[in-house]
């Protein structure tokens, strides 16, 4: 059963007894208004939260003064910055509804996005203003342009302001003044990226957001107060959820870093008790602390080689079930208040509280790198659909290698084809003017169906096995896993940037793969990706990774030949979506002869196809 907001345990942050994030913001600023609440990642600006709450009344009256009033919908186009925030939360305090575009959105999608969310007000940036100027040319809709850091007049058109001026052209919104709103009103509409056709609004509710946040609370994984790195596009829902309303209600302060590329190099001085990333940013992160282990003076190095020896044991009996040798328990501690915290000091993850992997699973490899080290990294599983995180491991019980159990509130059952449904306040109101796909999404009862296939151990843990539509069947009828299968091969080198499986009605498994340009560079001397992937010291370095890997696949799974796509894949492009997830179908599409070549086909200039032993 569903708790009520006051029958949380005493001990809860005050805020998650508010019904709406508006609520929950006005509490902490009453009771942490001298306290910093927002900053740059590179001490540029910073507020506390009596100032912001200053700043977004003011903001507010000037979004009224322009027309934005309850119902309305304001879009926000903007790098991570205060004003994100900032503008989010005074259009909230206005009884409208905030929608998030990715910054990397073509012109013929963003008019789509306009007229769809039927947004009045976009706020963004002059470097997307032409983009956005040229998709409201084209729209049916034609709304106005606020710009934050530029000139109205230069940047975009007639009618058009700047931020800035927003606060002196209505009376700022009195304490109590802004609408009455109920835990069902949105809080915000999220576009999915779009992997199989056009992006779908996602219409989340106050009560959506906040009953999944009070789950999380009640299973020890809310940390209260601390720091949170804002990184990635506010559109994405891992970060509105965990740099956002998570923070509100825990009384956080939101760092905000404007460039994603460069984020790992501000981790260390955010020093983030809760952070949340993608398998690839965290194997990242692995490559880079390992590298820095390599480069330690002796013994220091030694020491933490060996403290990362016994850590692991300890992470090898928790996967399986099992409780950890006492002995290796004992000689583990000294470790991990000397040498491993030193290290954890040194990436910033020393005051760590909540580390959150989403999107994909975590290859077992990266999981055990980090626990070893004494980081804990909280494996879980969500979807815009049910407002995020609904399968989380609790704090004091983690099963290594599951995404956890039901977060309390959310009822779970698995269809009989594996697929996972979900229940409960964290689902959704529904897919923005598409009753008809609503519905088939979620049933009369109220059942959401996921698209994701399952697998619940005898402890009621649940591992994920991949999305529904993606499952790969071989010629032979075999069932795989493409991510399963992607995952474990990408772990092996920090040479491969993407690695996208093929083997859908074919007789084996052959695989797509772009090469990390940098990783590339230093072991070929060749400053362009084509030149590098030329070099045969390239093949040869990707197919000894692709050999380890296949030890651990089954016989179907491992893969008999890849071809090195000499091509640089970014987020937002033909291959990825703006979250890096992979466009299955375009890029079945546009690689079609380079597939082709992997089954006996031509070979395409440019493209070499490498074989792998399986012996």
């Amino acid at each position: 059963m569903t708790r009520t907001p006051m029958e949380l345990s005493q001990h809860a942050p005050v805020a998650l007894r508010a019904g709406t994030i508006t609520e929950a913001f006005a509490i902490t600023v009453a009771a942490y208004r001298d306290d910093e609440a927002v900053r740059h990642s590179d001490g540029t600006s910073s507020m506390t939260w009596g100032e912001l709450d200053r700043r977004v009344r003011e903001v507010a009256g000037g979004l009224r003064a322009i027309g934005v009033g309850a119902g309305n919908v304001v879009a926000l186009m903007l790098t991570n910055r205060v004003e994100a925030g900032l503008a989010d939360l005074a259009v909230l305090h206005l009884g409208a509804v905030p929608v998030s575009f990715y910054n990397s959105t073509p012109a013929g999608q963003l008019t789509y996005l306009l007229e769809d969310s039927g947004a009045r007000v976009v706020i963004t940036e002059p470097a997307f203003a032409e983009v956005l100027l040229a998709a409201r040319q084209a729209a049916q809709t034609d709304p106005g342009l606020v710009l934050v850091g530029g000139s109205a007049d230069r940047e975009a058109g007639p009618g058009d302001i700047a931020f800035d001026e927003l606060t002196g052209l209505g009376t700022p919104l009195a304490v109590g003044e802004e609408p009455a709103r109920e835990p069902h009103d949105l809080v915000s509409i999220v576009y999915t990226s779009g992997t199989t056709g056009p992006p779908k609004g996602v219409e989340l509710t106050h009560d959506n957001v906040l009953a999944q946040i009070r789950g999380l609370q009640e299973i020890g994984r809310l940390p209260d107060r601390g720091r949170v790195l804002s990184y990635l596009p506010f559109a994405h829902l891992g970060d509105r959820l965990c740099s956002y309303y998570m923070p509100i209600v825990m009384s956080a302060t939101i760092i905000y870093h404007a460039d994603g590329r460069t984020a790992l190099n501000a981790l260390p001085a955010a020093r983030s008790t809760l952070f949340m990333t993608v398998p690839r940013i965290w194997r990242k992160i692995q490559v880079m602390m390992e590298q820095g282990i390599a480069a330690l003076p002796e013994p220091r190095r030694a020491e933490t080689l060996a403290g990362l020896a016994i850590g692991g044991r300890v992470h090898d009996a928790r996967a399986v079930g099992r409780p950890p040798d006492a002995r290796d328990l004992t000689r583990w501690r000294p470790y991990l208040n000397g040498p491993l915290k030193q290290l954890r000091v040194d990436f910033g993850f020393d005051d760590a509280e909540l580390l959150y992997n989403g999107a994909a699973p975590l290859a077992p490899e990266t999981l055990r790198f980090f626990a070893a080290a004494g980081i804990d990294i909280c494996e879980s599983y969500g979807q815009t659909e049910s407002a995020g995180i609904i399968l989380c491991n609790p704090r004091d019980a983690p099963r290594p290698n599951r995404v956890g159990i039901p977060v309390p509130g959310v009822e779970m059952r698995v269809a009989e084809d594996g697929e996972l449904l979900v229940r409960g306040p964290v689902v959704m109101a529904g897919y923005r003017n598409k009753p008809e796909l609503t519905a088939t999404t979620v049933d009369p009862d109220g059942w959401l169906a996921t698209g994701d296939i399952v697998s619940v151990d005898e402890h009621g843990y649940y591992s994920i096995v991949d999305r529904k539509k993606e499952i790969i069947v071989n010629s032979a009828g075999k069932n795989m896993s493409p991510a399963m299968i992607e995952n474990t091969i990408s772990a092996e080198s920090d040479l491969i940037a993407v690695a996208v499986c093929i083997g859908d009605g074919q007789p084996h498994n052959t695989m797509l793969v772009t090469a990390d340009p940098g990783g590339a560079a230093a072991l070929t001397g060749e400053p362009g990706l084509p030149a590098a992937v030329a070099d045969p010291r390239l093949a040869e370095a990707l197919r000894g990774a692709v050999q380890r890997a296949n030890t651990r696949l089954s016989g179907p799974e491992r893969v008999r030949r890849f071809a090195i796509v000499p091509e640089i894949w970014l987020p937002g492009g033909d291959a990825l979506t703006p979250t890096s997830k992979v466009r299955r179908r375009d890029v079945n599409a546009k690689y079609a002869e380079i597939i082709k070549s992997l089954y006996g086909g031509a070979p395409v200039p440019g493209v070499p196809v490498v074989d792998v032993p399986l012996g």
